[in-house]
């Protein structure tokens, strides 16, 4: 009986940070990717398989490319929070699991990944766009329709949220910006 016992609990406890191996990869090719999109838009020529797939480099300058103040700050801030949760992202694959990544090369605006997560569950308000960043000027790249699920995973900016939209299945559907506030009356369910 002891030796079911040994046998099981490691197993089950293996099996129970399962899920959160996987929210951990996602989380750090998102990262990745926020952090590298940013080096693609400088020009900056990928020479992994993973940075060739992910991004053009028919307009790439070379390796050393210049950012500005604020895109070095985000730069440093991604890198630190890649070291912070040891990120190790295989550059030799040739895709990631980031399930909106068309909608991420159509930002204007990058967002950052929070540990943290919340959802407005079954959207009750009107249909809604969603916008490649954080302003009114900014084109509308997605959508919220009526009991939708509203995913909240990203650092706000201005009092806008970079959200992720899920049918009532959790299938993926859209993502972008949007400067909605959810409420109780908002929703059917708040999580997180």
């Amino acid at each position: 009986m002891r030796s079911l016992f040994l046998t099981v609990v490691p197993l089950l406890t293996s099996l129970a940070v399962l899920p959160s191996l996987v929210a951990a990869d996602e989380f750090c090719e998102d990262l990745w990717f926020t952090r590298n999109a940013i080096m693609d838009r400088a020009g900056y020529c990928f020479g992994s398989n993973l940075g060739r797939a992910i991004f053009d480099n028919t307009d790439c300058l070379g390796k050393n490319v210049r950012l500005n103040r604020g895109d070095q700050e985000t730069v440093a801030t991604l890198q630190s929070m890649e070291h912070d949760n040891d990120c190790r992202v295989d550059t030799s694959q040739s895709q990631l699991s980031l399930k909106d990544l068309k909608h991420r090369h159509a930002l204007w605006f990058l967002p950052i990944r929070d540990l943290s997560e919340s959802a407005c569950i079954g959207w009750l308000g009107d249909q809604a766009g969603l916008r490649a960043g954080p302003t009114l000027d900014a084109p509308i790249i997605g959508k919220i329709a009526p009991g939708d699920t509203i995913g909240y995973s990203y650092l706000p900016h201005a009092n806008w949220d970079y959200v992720q939209v899920f049918d009532s299945n959790w299938n993926f559907k859209s993502a972008g910006w949007s400067d909605l506030r959810i409420t109780p009356k908002t929703c059917r369910q708040i999580a997180g």
